[in-house]
């Protein structure tokens, strides 16, 4: 337990052997070499912005409009590569001696196939995970970034994958992958937990422009990644070679919707790197619904009388700004680099967990400071060892208000209550959380056939809540500790026996301690909190294969993993969120099988095929559950016994030259009760029953035709076109009498969307409406989202040398 108490002493040991890596690394200084060149097309014309890159590094830069390049790379064995969207990848291994600076002249031949390069990616950036064990999409995000989308909504068009959301702009999302949603999922940020990063940095207000691509792992997580997910996991990666840049775009829509970002860029010849990634995200939220209203007079709710009501309290903004300064290709190091993440949001609150509670004055808003280290070299001490340190620690203040008194309909009407204080519970109070993380990841690659990698991951939690004098709300748990510690373990073996398999052994060590305020008494009008505190400590282990046979591919994994409870569902958000500190960790047995085919007609005619087919036997499963506590309404987790859960999931996708692109995905997932008894062991009335308030079958599709060269050469004008669909659902067990048969409708919607960039991208605008045809939808019962809406965007991106 020494490890755990103690993680200073931890932290010392890593920045002692960091200083001997770099003092130890000086003596590469006289191994860099420069490679210049320049990159045409067929008809030898400069290719400006491709990208052009050390093949498993960091180093990379892109074409300038001359389609020149610069690479400052160290000596010995590389592979140069050369990629460009339309056109065939180049690759060609060297051998650069110390000092030596080389001269290419590079042709790209254009493609006459592709596989499409809007929505999913098969090839190229990913080709090395492609071809792991493990079960993984990629989106590439850089096509995406001439839309509005944010990275949750980039997701969402991929098999396996669904957005819930409460409402519009930073209304509360909940991610699912494959039927496991919330905590189940964890998601990274170039390899780094995105836990605790503050409600000013999440995946449904991060812009796409702020990555590169988005790696989706369903089932089985590369140990590489750490962290104790148990649905799968999705990797953000951001554009982290050396280059020059500025990308600046806005965009405006319906219900007063702002956002806007600016990321820019400068690499100096020496290596020193600065870059500037800032956000903002703004709307009124201001859509209509359909809902009755309350007589404030009366008291009284006539549900027959539906009314066409417009959201009045729903304003949300959030800003974000990043600046990163270091050093990259470096002898000591291949990119050293420190980062302030400073971020604030403000969101008020219209309504409860349900549409009928209706809010007028209640909101939050909080402020986020995050400084990070990021360390990484490679053929560190010996050929073949990779390293990669990140450190962070977040600073996250929430301010919660609810002093109302006056009581308020869906009209905007409003009634002195007599005198009570709060429409939900009377609130002013901050919390602040503080959450530390440390990342270390060592990859060895003995040689082409056998490679090991070790992974550490070690954070922690410590929340206080502090109250205004008048706050009259403040209670026993605002003064009881609220602290976690989670340290995961894992180390993998991988054998790579030819072209045609290979192979991923793994065990993972999963440890945490909380310790929290727990509701021990057995009346739920009368709390009586105690302190609670717990160790828990597991392992787990599992294996990964993949077998290539012609246009063929298969993936088979097992896997015994477990998760581990977060900081929100052991303490809450100090709001409509409430704790339960007893929550004990979920273990699974997971087992993946997929199958993928892809076929080059003729070079003309593309056509991808995927299907899979993922059993997981889940115990302690942690479910989000809403109740009444109170007389007012909350959510919370509870511990839900066994549940199995079987998911099928199909995509077809198809392409001709660089005109159309298309494609279609389903998912099943059949999620039951498997706890034959309840708590009381009495027999359950909803054993082998589906979990409610789950979809459990949703679909997708998507077209594209691109007019490449329209009105002239280099400009291109898109149509994009997108469906999506999901079955109703519903909200409480199929087991129960026909009053309690509420579901959460079927839905099918429309978004449409025109694009045209001019000089390759130099400028672009582009034009949308989601929800076409201006269908009622629901991610959640009786929690409407927002109608037809149109957007505009434009954006401005160039490369400076």
């Amino acid at each position: 337990m020494i490890y755990l108490k103690r993680p200073h002493l931890r932290l010392s040991i890593v920045a002692v052997l960091l200083c001997f890596s770099i003092n130890s690394s000086f003596a590469q200084q006289e191994r860099q070499a420069v490679i210049r060149g320049t990159v045409k097309d067929a008809g030898g014309k400069p290719v400006e912005a491709a990208n052009v890159f050390v093949k498993d590094t960091q180093t990379g830069t892109q074409t300038n409009r001359n389609g020149d390049f610069t690479l400052h790379v160290s000596a010995g064995k590389l592979t140069l590569c050369v990629q460009y969207t339309g056109y065939v990848p180049f690759e060609q291994q060297l051998e650069i001696k110390p000092g030596e600076r080389r001269q290419f002249r590079i042709r790209l031949e254009e493609k006459t196939t592709a596989l499409d390069e809007v929505v999913v990616e098969a090839k190229s950036p990913v080709q090395r995970v492609k071809e792991s064990s493990f079960n993984v999409v990629a989106i590439d995000a850089k096509s995406l970034q001439n839309t509005t989308l944010d990275l949750a909504h980039a997701m969402s068009r991929v098999s396996g994958v669904k957005i819930r959301e409460s409402g519009g702009l930073g209304s509360d999302l909940h991610f699912s992958l494959n039927g496991f949603s919330g905590r189940h999922v964890k998601f990274f940020l170039d390899g780094v937990p995105m836990e605790g990063m503050g409600a000013s940095f999440q995946i449904n207000n991060i812009p796409v422009n702020l990555a590169e691509r988005i790696e989706i792992y369903k089932g089985v997580v590369p140990v590489g990644f750490g962290g104790d997910a148990i649905g799968g996991a999705v990797n953000i990666v951001t554009n982290q070679r050396r280059r020059t840049f500025v990308d600046v775009s806005y965009s405006y829509g319906s219900f007063n919707t702002h956002r806007s970002s600016v990321n820019a860029g400068y690499t100096a010849k020496n290596g020193f790197m600065v870059e500037l990634n800032a956000f903002q995200n703004y709307s009124d939220n201001s859509y209509r619904i359909d809902n009755a209203v309350k007589d404030l007079e009366t008291g009284q709710i006539n549900s027959d009388k539906v009314e066409r009501i417009r959201r009045f309290h729903d304003t949300y903004h959030n800003e974000t700004v990043i600046l990163r300064a270091g050093v990259v290709n470096k002898p000591f190091a291949d990119r050293l680099v420190i980062s302030l993440n400073a971020g604030k949001t403000y969101k008020e609150t219209q309504n409860g967990v349900r549409q009928d509670v209706v809010y007028g004055q209640k909101h939050n808003k909080g402020e986020t400071l995050m400084p990070s280290l990021q360390y990484a070299k490679r053929n560190l001490f010996v050929e073949g060892l990779n390293v990669n340190l990140t450190a962070n620690y977040n600073k996250n203040l929430t301010h919660n208000i609810d002093t109302a008194t006056y009581e308020y309909n869906w009209r905007g009407e409003s009634k002195y209550n007599n005198g009570k204080l709060g429409e939900q519970n009377y609130q002013d109070s901050e919390y602040e959380n503080k959450n530390g993380n440390t990342t270390f990841t060592a990859n060895y690659r003995i040689d082409e056939h056998h490679s090991f990698v070790l992974n550490d991951v070690l954070s922690s939690f410590d929340r206080n809540t502090r109250s205004t004098p008048s706050d009259a709300s403040v209670t026993a748990t605002d003064t009881m500790p609220k602290t976690s510690l989670k340290n995961v373990s894992g180390l993998s073996y991988r054998l790579n026996f030819d072209n045609r398999w290979n192979v991923s052994v793994f065990g993972k060590h999963y440890l945490q301690y909380s310790k929290g305020p727990k509701d021990v008494s057995a009346d739920t009008g009368h709390p009586k909190y105690e302190i609670f505190s717990e160790t828990f400590t597991a392992m787990g282990y599992g294996i990964a294969g993949t077998y290539f046979w012609k246009d063929l591919q298969g993936k088979l994994s097992y896997e015994k993993t477990y998760r581990l409870p977060t900081d929100n569902e052991l303490f809450g958000n100090e709001e409509l969120e409430r704790g339960s500190t007893g929550l004990k960790a979920e273990n699974s047995d997971n087992y993946n099988v997929n199958l993928s085919y892809s076929k080059d007609f003729d070079k003309t005619h593309f056509v991808y095929i995927d299907a899979g087919y993922i059993l997981r036997n889940t115990k302690d499963y942690i479910r989000r559950v809403t109740d009444s506590y109170s007389g007012k309404y909350y959510a919370s987790h509870i511990n839900h016994g066994y549940v199995r859960n079987i998911s099928l999931e199909g995509e077809i996708r198809y392409s001709y030259k660089n005109v159309v692109t298309a494609g279609v995905n389903a998912t099943s997932q059949n999620i039951r009760d498997n706890e034959p008894e309840t708590m009381g062991a009495s027999a359950s009335t909803t054993y082998r029953a589906r979990i409610p308030n789950i979809p459990y079958f949703f679909a997708s599709g998507d077209v594209e035709v691109v007019w490449r060269n329209f009105i002239r050469r280099s400009n291109h004008l898109s149509f994009g076109y997108n469906s999506n669909y999901v079955h109703e659902f519903p909200l409480y067990s199929e087991r129960h009498g026909s009053s309690s048969k509420r579901v959460v409708p079927s839905q099918f919607s429309h978004d449409v969307s025109l694009t045209y960039t001019i000089a390759n991208g130099r400028y672009n605008i582009t034009a949308e409406c989601k929800n076409l045809t201006d269908e009622k939808l629901y991610d959640n019962f009786s929690l409407q989202k927002p109608g037809r809406a149109f957007y505009a965007k434009i954006r401005y991106f160039l490369t400076i040398f």
